[in-house]
């Protein structure tokens, strides 16, 4: 996609909540989603992290704090925490130590190879980045390049990619990153919108906004092994 696109909302709670407004996940329909305001006896729960949050007394990686503080994300967006997105989130820093700036949390709802489709959920937390990638085809196990878009759930994005740089970025990238980042073309996406990667094996990355954001990943085949990082420290 060359440029991002609006889904209208009617249209978006239909497709993700069903003519009755309920979350449908794995042919299990949970309660209509509180809002934001009712999210927490006491409000709004806090989405103010420092990396030490995230890691123990010899720096090892805190998943279960990780997976917490998304939780809490959803939690703010108003929507449900079904026993699937408990049971099966799965979070990374990377390998980098830095979760507070760069990490990702993501559901896989589906990933069909055979047929060449997967959908994914992606949570990222204030500000943080998932960095600079792309995929290559996995040629001895038939997988071809992937292509991805992107819709915005809750929240804000600002995705990047391959084109004409943007003269000045909505985001500060993080310092630990900044001399691993190649492409600079900036699409904004705000909730209900829509944008994508504009050719396979094209460069690209995200940084999500003050409040956070969870999008919905709409791709071909989804592998791991195939996920190429600029920066070679990474792990993934």
């Amino acid at each position: 996609m060359s440029k991002k696109m609006k889904i209208g909302r009617r249209a978006w709670c239909a497709a993700m909540f069903g003519a009755g407004g309920s979350l449908l996940l794995t042919g299990k329909v949970l309660a209509r989603p509180r809002r934001a305001s009712q999210a927490t006896a006491s409000g709004k729960p806090t989405l103010a992290y420092k990396n030490g949050d995230f890691y123990d007394s010899q720096g090892k990686f805190d998943e279960k704090a990780a997976k917490d503080a998304y939780f809490r994300l959803v939690e703010t967006a108003g929507m449900p925490i079904s026993d699937n997105l408990r049971k099966n989130l799965a979070v990374t820093d990377f390998g980098l130590g830095r979760f507070a700036e760069v990490g990702l949390g993501m559901l896989m709802w589906l990933n069909e190879k055979e047929a060449n489709y997967a959908s994914i959920e992606v949570f990222l937390l204030p500000n943080q980045m998932i960095p600079e990638h792309w995929h290559v085809a996995l040629e001895g196990e038939g997988v071809k390049p992937k292509m991805e878009s992107w819709i915005v759930r809750y929240g804000q994005t600002f995705t990047y990619g391959e084109g004409e740089p943007t003269p000045k970025l909505s985001v500060q990238i993080h310092d630990s990153e900044a001399k691993f980042v190649t492409v600079r073309h900036e699409t904004p996406l705000k909730v209900g919108e829509v944008t994508g990667i504009k050719r396979a094996g094209e460069k690209h990355w995200q940084q999500a906004g003050p409040d956070g954001v969870i999008f919905s990943e709409v791709s071909t085949y989804h592998a791991g092994a195939a996920v190429k990082f600029t920066d070679p420290k990474i792990k993934f």
